[in-house]
């Protein structure tokens, strides 16, 4: 999908997924592999052990790359984990900032298709949220079989 010629010099929320090891690298690569190229996005990639204040620069450089004035969404693996922790930091109030976590690839996806040019990173946030939680699906949703504990 590409943006209307004027709506390409707008400023757009900018991404950032922020990930234990190599995981925030491979979900933007396999999005980027489904839908071509998506703009305003990086990974912070945190290795184990690695401190919060390396973290802190990581984060806090990947938000420079893609914060073109519209502001960022953060999206994160893991809720409560150091990397979480450190992504809330960017939200503290001085910059429009959001953050999300649990994020997956469906929410990439979707996120390649939203405008955005025309959402805050809240309202973004939002989406990816809501594109989360309808993207995790029981297998026995579906077929109405059940393997333990229950019918077959």
């Amino acid at each position: 999908m590409s943006l209307p010629e004027n709506r390409a010099k707008e400023p757009m929320v900018g991404v950032v997924v922020v990930s234990h090891e190599q995981v925030a690298f491979s979900l933007i690569e396999a999005a980027r592999r489904v839908v071509g190229t998506i703009p305003n996005i990086a990974a912070a990639c945190v290795s184990a052990g690695e401190d919060s204040a390396s973290i802190t620069h990581k984060v806090a450089q990947a938000c420079g790359q893609v914060d073109d004035g519209a502001g960022v969404l953060l999206m994160v693996d893991v809720y409560g984990s150091t990397p979480f922790k450190v992504a809330m930091t960017m939200a503290d109030g001085t910059h429009s900032a959001e953050v999300v976590s649990g994020v997956n690839l469906p929410m990439l996806l979707k996120l390649a298709m939203l405008d955005r040019c025309a959402l805050t990173p809240g309202a973004l946030a939002a989406e990816m949220q809501e594109c989360g939680r309808k993207s995790i699906r029981l297998g026995s949703d579906r077929t109405g079989k059940y393997t333990i504990g229950g019918k077959v």
